[in-house]
């Protein structure tokens, strides 16, 4: 009997020490809840006053929708000091600077702005050039939000509608810079087509300044004929080119014969120069020989003349010479030994 009583007195105390047990782990995880929930409810009232300014935002602080305060990269950026000279946002606090900052809790709200350079890329649409060809263009656009407020105020904070605005004044423009120039400048000239892209450039800055968007740079990615008419357009090209390799040939071959024409009139003054240098040459000579001559013959007459007998002789007999001449010929003195 007293070793059912011992027995008994076990379980009960076992009994009480679990539950004793379950009472404190429930205690505790009530105590951890309810610290968990104050240290979320502290993060939520420390979060509410103040936010971060990471290094790639721009940040705009509204109260009740209205602007007033702006955290930006340069406080000397042209247009952050244009906003400062607007009266229409005089009321505005502007800031330079990353990190930590505070706000009023619940009444303040943060709108977060990329600084990055951010890419455009068009949609490709059809263009016409001077000379009456239809383009296919595809081009890009390198853009960046200089100021967050006017990019707020002006087009609602939003790229999509940036990107619409920048498409609209983009191709309006060159449409127009292309409508001046043929197709073989647009694809061939690179000099003019930089030139022009820079032109476009500018008008699209002075269009998209009110909104505090910059461009930097604008690329023309693809230009190309429409398939639908690529066949006409290659011919009417090879027809194009074929006509200025005509003019080309027509060209050549009409200095050919100037230079041809010049060559000949040059040769013919050279020949009658040489032929003029090479009478009077002959001349001269002839001359001399002239005064040789008569010098010889005043100095022993009849040795010049039997000399030119001589050289009568030479010239006029060989070894197959025959003459019949008569032995008082004065020519046949000298044969004959007379």
């Amino acid at each position: 009997m007293q070793n059912i009583n011992f027995e008994y007195n076990q379980q009960y105390k076992a009994q009480n020490k679990v539950k004793l047990n379950t009472e404190k782990l429930k205690d505790f995880f009530k105590n951890l809840g309810v610290a968990v929930a104050l240290i979320i409810a502290l993060l939520f009232v420390i979060r509410s006053f103040v936010f971060t300014v990471g290094e790639r935002e721009q940040v705009v602080i509204t109260q009740f929708d209205e602007i007033v305060r702006v955290i930006v990269d340069d406080i000397d950026e042209p247009s952050i000091k244009e906003l400062k000279s607007n009266p229409r946002f005089a009321n505005i606090k502007i800031q330079e600077g990353k990190g930590l900052f505070f706000k009023i809790p619940f009444i303040q709200s943060v709108r977060r702005f990329t600084n990055q350079i951010l890419t455009f890329d068009t949609s490709a649409e059809e263009v016409f050039t001077k000379d009456k060809k239809t383009i296919l263009l595809d081009n890009f656009a390198q853009w960046k939000i200089v100021n967050p407020v006017s990019f707020m105020v002006n087009i609602g904070g939003s790229r999509e509608t940036a990107h619409l605005r920048i498409d609209e004044f983009l191709y309006s423009k060159m449409r127009e810079e292309i409508g001046k120039i043929d197709a073989h400048v647009l694809i061939a000239d690179k000099d003019y087509v930089m030139n022009m892209l820079e032109n476009v450039e500018d008008y699209i800055n002075e269009q998209v300044e009110p909104m505090g968007i910059k461009i930097y740079d604008i690329r023309i990615k693809r230009t190309e004929f429409p398939d639908a008419t690529k066949p006409s357009i290659y011919e009417q090209m090879r027809s194009e080119r074929q006509a200025v390799a005509t003019e080309y040939r027509a060209v050549g071959e009409k200095q050919a014969r100037t230079i041809r024409s010049e060559a000949e009139r040059n040769a013919t003054i050279i020949e009658a120069q040489a032929y003029e240098e090479a009478q009077k040459l002959m001349g001269e000579g002839d001359a001399e020989a002239l005064r040789i001559y008569a010098e010889a013959y005043n100095v022993d007459p009849e040795f010049y003349e039997f000399w030119k007998t001589l050289q009568t002789y030479k010239s006029v007999i060989d070894d197959d010479t025959t003459i019949i001449i008569s032995s008082d010929s004065p020519f046949a003195k000298y044969i004959f030994g007379k």
